[in-house]
């Protein structure tokens, strides 16, 4: 039982890792971020919550497909979906919550959900590759 759970767990490594990541990243003290350029339409900032989301929705589908144990179902895609764009308001609500020079933003909140959108086209396109 054991060596079946740390198997399927090694399923996961890279979705709970990405996970890992977008934490420590998003819940650094403002004053340790590097400096971002300004753009002038979408800002970089935008840009990045959208990739770090889009990625761990990927990353999370594809663990749950080469999971034996479970049948990719597309409530499940859904679920998924859902499970990451509520991390990323997670996320924003503990960088208002810890006091750490950094705020919540109703933008990264929605710049994280329109990378799971992307996420989850990406992964529609190139699931048959897996």
């Amino acid at each position: 039982m054991l060596k079946f759970l740390s198997v399927r767990n090694a399923y996961y490594a890279l979705a709970l890792g990405w996970a890992v990541v977008i934490l420590i990243g998003t819940l650094l003290p403002a004053n340790a971020l590097p400096p971002t350029p300004q753009w002038d339409f979408l800002t970089f900032d935008s840009l990045v919550h959208a990739v770090l989301f889009g990625t761990q929705l990927f990353l999370l589908l594809l663990a749950l497909l080469r999971d034996p144990s479970l049948s990719l179902t597309p409530w499940l895609v859904a679920g998924a979906f859902l499970a990451v764009v509520l991390f990323g308001g997670l996320v924003e609500v503990l960088q208002g919550a810890m006091a750490m020079g950094r705020a919540p933003d109703p933008v990264d909140a929605l710049s994280n959900a329109i990378g799971c959108v992307l996420g989850l086209f990406t992964w529609l396109l190139l699931r048959g590759r897996f």
